[in-house]
């Protein structure tokens, strides 16, 4: 049975531009412009929608579809071309989550789980891009500074071909799939090069066993230790930072220690550890692979002795999303010390859904994001 199916639209009259609503989602959850948070801040926003589309508020497109949304570059035209997601319904079994504890959509009907969908070959985008060309404009505009194009793929010889190649490629949503009843979905193909996996690092906060001396003398047992050339505090110093973390020595894992008054560490995790006899170190060698898995087991675990830092609500182990966020939290007293990872390569994901495995939770996120309320998922249907 098909995993990927079109499905009958609600539609909303959108305005040209989209205001954002300043509520922070929780990562791989989709932004949500203004104009969908009362609907999601619904006590019931199944019903909610439901009542729109009774009062007539909301349109529905009679004829079910598959729709594209196009999500362009900030630079426009010069950032090359968009990254396109596939709007389609899922079944509750076309994937297991990527990560532990996803987050959860409000409604099932309105926020797209992203998903993403290996592609070694290019295939799938090459067939998004056929579509686009084929398709029917339904809206163009703008949100959160990017060109948003939303299209309709008529069903046609493109569409089928379409869902006989999802129906066979390795398929992981970000987010919770509903139980029960189709999901909303915004599928998109890992081969996408305007398509970032970006990481969540980790703070930690309360750590009684973080010392900064003992602590940088325990972790040269795991790893060699790196003074930084530039301040954290400054913005030369964060691009340098960066730049020397991904590129230190290929083939090595590091993370950036981040320490009060714009101070920092690289460590280098010396080469061959035997992982699998550390307890709380994933039994899966694909995972034991991974920077976060490398901190969580020989950092967090072994040197600070943090039990399962890899738990979601930790009360110590805190995810930070972006670099200078890690560094202001520091800075300001909020956190201890903070720990960044590099991006996880694509390869490494593709290695992770190739083994059916699981990924800890917050490891990673995706960027650019299609926002919440294009349309919607009409379940009734």
């Amino acid at each position: 049975m098909a995993r990927v199916h079109p499905f009958t639209a609600l539609l909303t009259p959108l305005a040209r531009t989209l205001e954002p609503s300043g509520y922070v989602p929780r990562s791989n959850a989709v932004p949500q412009p203004s104009h969908v948070r009362p609907l999601l801040e619904a006590a019931n926003p199944s019903a909610e929608l439901r009542r729109q589309r009774e009062s007539g508020v909301l349109l529905r497109d009679a004829r079910p579809a598959l729709y594209l949304v196009e999500v362009h570059s900030q630079a426009g035209k010069l950032g090359g071309p968009p990254v396109r997601y596939l709007l389609c319904a899922l079944r509750q079994d076309a994937g297991t989550p990527l990560e532990f504890d996803p987050y959860r959509p409000r409604s099932w009907e309105a926020e797209p789980a992203v998903t993403l969908t290996a592609d070694d070959h290019g295939v799938f985008r090459g067939l998004l891009a056929e579509a686009s060309e084929r398709s029917v404009l339904v809206w163009e505009g703008e949100f959160d500074g990017r060109t948003l194009v939303l299209r309709r793929i008529e069903p046609s010889p493109v569409s089928k071909r379409i869902q006989a190649v999802l129906d066979e490629a390795p398929m992981r949503p970000l987010t919770a799939l509903a139980e029960s009843g189709p999901t909303l979905a915004a599928v998109v193909p890992l081969s996408d090069p305007g398509l970032e996996l970006l990481p969540i690092h980790r703070a930690l906060k309360g750590v009684a066993t973080f010392k900064e001396e003992t602590f940088l003398t325990l972790v040269t047992a795991y790893a060699r230790v790196y003074e930084l050339d530039e301040p954290l505090d400054t913005p030369r110093g964060l691009v340098a930072a960066r730049e020397r973390l991904a590129t230190l020595i290929s083939g090595h894992h590091a993370v950036l220690l981040v320490l009060p008054g714009g101070r920092g560490r690289i460590l280098r995790f010396r080469q061959g550890l035997d992982l699998a006899h550390l307890k709380g170190a994933p039994r899966n060698p694909t995972l034991r692979s991974l920077d976060l898995a490398l901190l969580n087991a020989l950092v967090l675990r072994t040197v600070l002795g943090i039990q399962d830092p890899e738990a979601a609500g930790h009360p110590h182990v805190f995810p930070v999303q972006g670099l200078e966020s890690l560094v202001k939290g520091v800075e300001s007293g909020t956190f201890q010390a903070g720990f960044a990872l590099n991006p996880p390569p694509i390869w490494e994901v593709r290695a992770v859904m190739e083994a059916q495995a699981t990924l800890p939770s917050r490891t990673l996120r995706v960027d650019p994001l299609p926002p919440a309320g294009l349309l919607f998922l009409d379940t009734d249907t």
